[in-house]
């Protein structure tokens, strides 16, 4: 007789100390601090083009966009990170311990705005999560975890289900080693 074998074609990820994840109070202070720091360079750039330029365009727009593209993604991406995540000490990794790319950092930004992970959504998730991470973590394969954290292990990754408002939903997931039946 043959046992079954489980399906680890998400390969392995790491995971870390319960007090290293990054969780709700600690993601309000990023937010506030960002968003803050976001109006003043876009106030900045409006001074400055409207100095210069006079009136608000498509270049004004698209140079608006590409330094909240850079201060949202590349940043957090960096060794230096936003403002937000210096003042708490957080940075964010993929579920193997990796920085994450540009791509997935951007998708992660435009799921506020497109997805199902609206601000509010996102905030409670993060509050019931065993890891405290929001939904744009999960659907990107990201944790917010403190600067200083080290992996404590490594173990599967499996997909999780869930159904909410009517949709069936899967993210992976790191799942420790006494978790997963032999």
């Amino acid at each position: 007789m043959t046992t079954p074998q489980r399906d680890r074609s998400l390969g392995d990820g790491v995971y870390y100390c319960a007090e290293d994840y990054i969780g709700f109070g600690p993601r309000i202070l990023i937010l506030v601090v960002d968003t803050l720091v976001l109006v003043a360079i876009v106030w900045l750039i409006a001074l400055v083009w409207v100095n210069t330029v006079g009136d608000y365009n498509r270049v004004y727009a698209a140079i608006v966009g590409l330094a909240i593209w850079l201060y949202v993604v590349p940043l957090k991406r960096s060794a230096f990170r936003t403002i937000g995540y210096r003042l708490v000490g957080a940075r964010l990794v993929t579920l193997k311990g990796r920085r994450p790319s540009l791509f997935m950092l951007t998708f992660r930004s435009l799921l506020w705005m497109f997805g199902p992970c609206n601000f509010l959504f996102d905030l409670i998730w993060c509050g019931i999560d065993d890891d405290r991470q929001t939904m744009r973590d999960r659907f990107t394969n990201m944790c917010l975890v403190r600067n200083r954290a080290d992996p404590i292990g490594t173990g599967e990754v499996h997909l999780a289900y869930f159904t909410a408002f009517g949709y069936t939903l899967a993210y992976p997931h790191v799942v420790h080693p006494k978790a997963v039946e032999p």
